[in-house]
């Protein structure tokens, strides 16, 4: 009986390189930098829009509310400010903690409006409503109250 023996010859790659490894590993490090990079770009724009939403809440809030009082009471408004994280309505009541954020300014100016092609002319209060946070303004509002007639 005859036995061969047949040698196998051994691979020339039975495995990765170091060269290899080390380009895999720099490419898979770019890959997670781009894709952490991009995930904290969302994060930040999500915020952005989130506290833009509440702004304009806020600021719609608090015209709506000064808009309904009074006439004659609008004026003690002009320059009322609310600073950042103190914002509660005007009869008291605190915003929820997501608006500790944001502040909100108020300016009142008594203005003329006139239509020159039918000569009308109407004085009232132009009552304009901004909110802030810590680097800018978020949302700007303003409306047009008329002087009730006599």
């Amino acid at each position: 009986m005859r036995v061969s023996i047949v040698q196998q010859r051994p691979s020339r790659r039975s495995g990765f390189t170091l060269l290899e490894s080390l380009i895999a590993s720099a490419v898979l490090a770019i890959v997670v930098l781009a894709v952490g990079a991009a995930v904290t770009a969302a994060q930040r724009t999500t915020m952005h829009g989130r506290n833009a939403v509440l702004a304009a809440m806020a600021a719609d809030d608090l015209l709506s509310e000064i808009a309904g009082l009074e006439y004659v009471g609008l004026d003690s408004y002009n320059g009322f400010v609310q600073p950042l994280g103190d914002l509660a309505t005007l009869t008291g009541r605190d915003y929820p903690r997501e608006y500790t954020g944001l502040g909100r300014s108020v300016v009142v100016e008594t203005i003329t409006v006139s239509e020159p092609d039918t000569g009308v002319v109407v004085l009232g209060k132009r009552v304009a409503v901004a909110c802030f946070d810590q680097f800018r303004v978020l949302a700007e509002f303003e409306t047009f109250v008329p002087e009730p007639a006599t």
